[in-house]
């Protein structure tokens, strides 16, 4: 089996029509079509498109594994996380000491 053969399996397994499947990717129409079509097959940005859909390209390419990647959760920080982690990788030893032990009473306190 080819790669055009299971991107029309992605198809059905989802129920997606060839635009669904290029709105998921973020791929034209017109190459989504080309692919699943069998008239060219993906390159990097291609593939990673599909990945962004859920599609294992291990599967995509050797036909190997589950046909869509594990969902994993994404864990995602605030910007306010973000600025107190550059603050504190910033910051003295002593300091991020400190910062530790009162981190570790608050948080025992609630």
């Amino acid at each position: 089996m080819c790669i055009s053969e299971r991107l029309r399996q992605v198809c059905e397994a989802k129920n997606w029509k060839i635009t669904d499947f290029a709105e998921q990717t973020g791929i034209a129409y017109r190459t989504m079509q080309g692919y699943i079509g069998g008239e060219r097959e993906p390159n990097a940005e291609g593939m990673a498109g599909i990945a962004k859909a859920g599609v294992n390209l291990n599967w995509l390419v050797s036909g190997e594994g589950e046909m869509f990647q594990a969902v994993t959760p994404k864990n995602t920080i605030s910007e306010q996380e973000e600025k107190l982690i550059a603050d504190y990788r910033t910051m003295p030893e002593n300091l991020k000491d400190a910062f530790a032990i009162s981190f570790k009473e608050i948080s025992e306190k609630q």
